[in-house]
């Protein structure tokens, strides 16, 4: 029995520690029978992507807030608490209801162990959320694959709309080692007779999607096909463009999260809200995507959580996101000297996003978190051949010392894992107060 919430993250934390990544469904199938498979009883929207799923989502849920409905949605990982995963609207699952789901679930978690069909700790999280959403009724649920696609234990369910944000080299080790190989895994989450939107459109990677929307008889719409963003404008602390497609389009649209990324993000959300009022009888009014994309924020993405000195924090995690931050940057800080303060897992492609990096950083302070699967700060010192570099272990005093150099017109960039900004983040916000 789990007596408090304290409880329940340090059993998810040690099955974490102890199993780790361990992919298939075969578990999660077994498991789900058992509680009634409640990932059966909503109308969902299935998410996978490289890069952009977090702000996709943030999107699509917010302009369909905004037209009234009830959303509940499954992202990771997550910033500050581990609650955040699992939300209906802008509401996390409070830890008495976590604790009351998972000492329900866990007779059956034992009955799985005895068998020898040991749940990783994502893999509970994603069961949690579907019995979560089965006791709250939500409207729809936005479903966010945690890696790949094919074997993530998100894939157990049918949505009714599929959408695949982007495709880059990441986790080569686990899902392939060219791009066509990743979106094979990633293709994984298209259904028979679905819906699919894809924001792909390198040749190498867009085919094996075309290969699986036409297996699963899977209605396919590509960005600069079928729809596309066009005529950006960039004011300050906005971006503005027209959504375009074959059939209709939306001129003037405002986003406040800001990158070109961020146009195709958004209108993937848009595509994806015009199927659903179209095909799925869930009505979207334009005013509601209008609303919806200008109020949308994805905390980490981009985020300026200090002016004076300006600290922006951002998730770019592998090689590809990193060149989305560097041309944002260039975009939105022509000019001035741009500081970074990094930390990287070890099985990213580290060495060339720090070349990445390099090409516009005026400094560069390397750091590390206690995460066990954090590198170590000196290795990433030792792959940077910048002249203006520095090496400190502790992070807070990393970020304190990287601001102590900077000059008042100055930007200091804190980025290169998730799992750091989510340490971060809560720190300089505490420091802002």
């Amino acid at each position: 029995m789990i007596q408090s919430y304290e409880d329940a993250l340090a059993f998810l934390n040690e099955r974490a520690a102890k199993l780790g990544m361990d992919f298939g469904l075969e578990r999660m199938e077994r498991v789900l029978e058992r509680i009634g498979n409640p990932e059966r009883k909503l109308p969902m929207v299935h998410i996978a992507g490289s890069n952009g799923k977090g702000s996709t989502l943030a999107f699509l849920k917010e302009i369909l807030m905004t037209e009234g409905y009830d959303v509940a949605s499954f992202t990771s990982p997550y910033l500050e608490k581990a609650n955040e995963q699992i939300r209906i609207n802008d509401d996390m699952i409070t830890d008495e209801e976590l604790v009351d789901l998972l000492n329900e679930l866990m007779p059956i978690l034992r009955e799985a162990d005895d068998e020898g069909g040991y749940l990783t700790t994502f893999e509970i999280y994603t069961i949690l959320a579907f019995m979560y959403f089965e006791r709250k009724h939500p409207s729809i649920a936005l479903i966010e694959t945690g890696l790949g696609g094919r074997l993530d234990s998100t894939n157990v369910i049918t949505p009714m709309l599929a959408i695949i944000t982007s495709i880059s080299l990441e986790h080569t080790q686990i899902l392939g080692s060219t791009l066509a190989e990743i979106a094979v895994e990633k293709a994984g989450i298209i259904k028979k007779g679905i819906s699919v939107i894809t924001g792909v459109e390198s040749a190498e990677a867009i085919q094996p999607i075309m290969n699986k929307a036409e297996e699963e008889h899977a209605e396919l719409y590509r960005i600069g096909m079928d729809f596309w963003p066009e005529n950006r404008v960039l004011e300050e602390g906005e971006e503005g463009f027209d959504f375009c497609s074959k059939e209709l389009n939306f001129s003037g649209l405002t986003l406040r999260m800001l990158g070109r990324h961020q146009l195709n993000n958004a209108s993937l959300a848009v595509q994806a809200c015009v199927l659903l009022d179209r095909k799925y009888d869930f009505p979207v009014r334009e005013a509601s995507i209008r609303s919806g994309l200008l109020k949308a924020r994805w905390e980490g993405r981009f985020e300026q959580v200090s002016s004076n000195p300006a600290v922006i924090l951002d998730g770019a995690h592998n090689l590809s996101g990193m060149k989305v931050l560097l041309q944002t940057i260039e975009e939105r800080y022509k000019g001035r000297r741009i500081h970074f303060v990094f930390a990287a897992l070890k099985d990213k492609d580290y060495q060339r996003m720090i070349k990445v990096i390099e090409r516009r950083a005026d400094s560069i302070t390397f750091t590390q978190t206690r995460m066990e699967r954090m590198n170590e700060a000196e290795e990433l010192f030792k792959t940077s051949i910048l002249k203006e570099k520095y090496i400190e272990e502790n992070w807070q005093d990393a970020i304190r010392t990287a601001c102590k150099r900077m000059r008042k017109e100055d930007v200091l960039v804190i980025t290169g894992s998730l799992y750091f900004l989510a340490e971060a983040r809560p720190f300089l916000i505490r420091d802002q107060k």
